[in-house]
């Protein structure tokens, strides 16, 4: 995540703010009532929000990651001007984001935890859907399911490959290529 100029209000000049992925960011998230939904806490729907590219999330992980400010944290709504600027005005700006940020909780050993307990709980939530799913006979309620069901595998598959290293393959060398004929 980059230093974000924020203007905390309209009579003072824009500051510089580090973003802190730590503790206070999970736990700030975590109790946030306005992410909070569908029986999951603040930070799982932040980073169900970031899998689905949600541009609100983008926000709030700006937000929280300057949880660790205290009182002189700025505003959700200073922070959105500033990204505004930096960010949403640019598309590739805004689609590299998302990854960024999820890119970013791995820094931290305590949210990497948590991205892999995110992971193991779609897992499980996704085993006992499908064993649903064989025993229903509604083929409408059914069909729902598996739709819900797939965009849950997407999302965790997609955490997956961010969490996991990239290998680069090494390049290969001239004098090894033959020319096709």
């Amino acid at each position: 995540m980059q230093i974000l100029n924020v203007q905390a209000n309209p009579t003072s000049p824009a500051q510089s703010f580090e973003p802190k992925l730590n503790y206070g960011f999970y736990l700030q998230t975590r109790d946030d009532k306005s992410l909070a939904k569908n029986g999951q806490d603040g930070f799982s729907a932040l980073v169900n929000g970031l899998l689905d590219e949600d541009v609100d999330m983008i926000v709030a992980a700006y937000y929280h990651s300057f949880a660790w400010l205290g009182r002189s944290q700025p505003s959700m709504t200073a922070v959105e001007a500033a990204l505004e600027n930096v960010m949403f005005n640019d598309e590739k700006a805004t689609e590299e984001a998302f990854d960024d940020i999820l890119k970013s909780l791995q820094t931290n050993d305590f949210l990497a935890r948590k991205l892999n307990q995110f992971i193991k709980s779609n897992d499980k939530l996704t085993a006992t859907m499908k064993k649903h799913i064989e025993s229903m006979t509604d083929e409408d309620r059914k069909d729902q399911m598996e739709i819900g069901m797939l965009q849950i595998n997407d999302s965790t598959t997609k955490l997956q490959q961010l969490m996991t290293p990239q290998e680069s393959l090494p390049k290969q060398d001239e004098s090894d290529s033959r020319p096709l004929n």
